[in-house]
């Protein structure tokens, strides 16, 4: 059944072309990619100013820092 769906909801592009999470084929480091081709081309245009900032604190708040401190 969910092969079934799958193949409606992907042939009649119900999903949106940005939705990675949860799309086969897919990962976070597309998104990623994404993002940076989004930032150069604005870069680019002039449309994104020259100061551009990410929050990644929950990515290193959730971190197991025991085995980062060892390695």
């Amino acid at each position: 059944m969910i092969n079934r769906i799958n193949h409606r909801v992907y042939s009649n592009d119900y999903i949106n072309k940005s939705q990675y999470g949860f799309t086969p084929q897919l990962s976070t480091i597309d998104a990623v990619m994404a993002v940076k081709a989004f930032v150069k081309d604005g870069f680019r245009s002039g449309e994104v100013a020259t100061l551009v900032s990410l929050n990644v604190e929950g990515a290193f708040s959730s971190a197991w820092w025991a085995n980062i401190l060892k390695s």
